[in-house]
């Protein structure tokens, strides 16, 4: 037997579901519910209670919660450090909530996900949180803050724009506006120095981000966002991993004769997205390059600019992930030779009359 703890986990509070789950049988059995705040104090009140419920028949606790905002971070930060025997599992909100609707659960409250989350907990073998490098996390808060004063700039940007050709002569909310867009370039300024003196506080690191730096469009900013987003690579064990947490993972839908387009998820991290558009960007307005030859080529298949343009930003994070794990520089020559390579295995004979150019154009 083991107990599995669901915890649906919100800005002010946290609602949890304990069963108790029958290995051999698969049979499961709830033994509380309860809601707890969802601060220190509400923590510890959580970890009283689960003890009291397990005290008479001791077993191995799993505590599965989903990934909400930073909400959860607090609570789990808490559990790792304080109650390390509990397996505990942080899981994307996307992937319960799939798990929670094929168990037959189709309403949605906190009582009802906390119990689906118990659920997953017990019937699948998830992965245990490997927790928030304190590092990567001062870093994540400098990026995302930035990030967000930068949209703030924009829409104060386009207020200033509107007012100016309103046709009224209105100075006191114009000087307004600018004082508030001044002190905001002052705070991105100020941020964009934190940002860089982080990433050189880390002697050991400087190497791996060389690498990163010698991507084409690739900067300084990029990559902060990027490490602090992924925790520097570490939850990712191969690329397919890190391609859905960011979002750029395909989903397509199929029934009998009808075939829907394919279409980006998007059910990842936005602050990746966010981050890897102005690289894409720049690097589409070269003139020269492996990867703006690869962007031209998927123009020349569908002819589609946004479509190319974000198969390069996920063609760029898929060379940051290799060269990060590799400790190598990018290298255009390895590139064109892989494609070459790869050309020569999927062509088909000379004699054919038609050649399927599809998948070449894809890589």
């Amino acid at each position: 037997m083991i107990y599995s703890l669901g915890v649906d986990i919100s800005k002010v509070d946290f609602s949890a579901c304990l069963q108790s789950y029958q290995l051999d049988s698969q049979s499961y059995q709830v033994i509380s519910r309860k809601t707890f705040k969802n601060k220190p104090s509400g923590f510890k009140a959580c970890m009283s209670w689960l003890a009291r419920h397990t005290r008479n028949k001791p077993a191995p606790v799993r505590l599965t919660m989903e990934a909400t905002g930073v909400y959860y971070e607090a609570f789990a930060l808490y559990v790792r450090e304080h109650h390390g025997h509990i397996h505990l599992s942080v899981v994307l909100p996307s992937q319960s909530k799939r798990y929670i609707e094929s168990r037959g659960l189709r309403s949605k409250t906190d009582k009802i996900d906390a119990y689906g989350l118990a659920l997953m907990g017990a019937e699948r073998k998830l992965d245990a949180w490997k927790g928030i490098d304190p590092f990567w996390r001062t870093l994540r808060v400098y990026t995302r803050t930035r990030a967000d004063l930068l949209e703030q700039r924009t829409q104060l940007r386009n207020q200033l724009h509107a007012l100016d050709h309103s046709g009224m002569d209105i100075l006191k909310a114009e000087q307004a506006l600018r004082e508030c867009i001044q002190t905001i370039n002052d705070q991105i300024d100020e941020l964009t120095k934190l940002i860089e003196q982080q990433l050189r506080s880390r002697n050991d690191l400087r190497t791996q981000i060389g690498c990163l730096r010698s991507i084409p469009g690739i900067g300084t900013l990029s990559i902060a966002c990027i490490l602090a987003e992924t925790n520097g690579f570490a939850a990712f064990s191969k690329i397919s991993q890190l391609i859905s947490f960011s979002g750029y993972d395909v989903k397509i839908k199929e029934s009998g004769r009808w075939a829907g387009k394919p279409k980006l998820s998007k059910q990842g991290s936005k602050h990746i997205r966010r981050a890897m558009y102005m690289p894409a960007t720049a690097i589409t307005r070269r003139n020269e390059g492996p990867i703006v030859e690869f962007y031209h080529r998927l123009l020349a298949t569908h002819n589609i600019k946004m479509k190319a343009h974000v198969a390069v930003q996920k063609k760029l994070l898929t060379y940051m992930y290799i060269l990060w794990n590799r400790n190598e520089h990018f290298d255009p020559d390895i590139i064109r030779k892989q494609r070459k390579e790869h050309q020569k295995k999927v062509a088909p004979p000379e004699s054919e009359a038609t050649v399927d150019t599809s998948l070449v154009l894809s890589q």
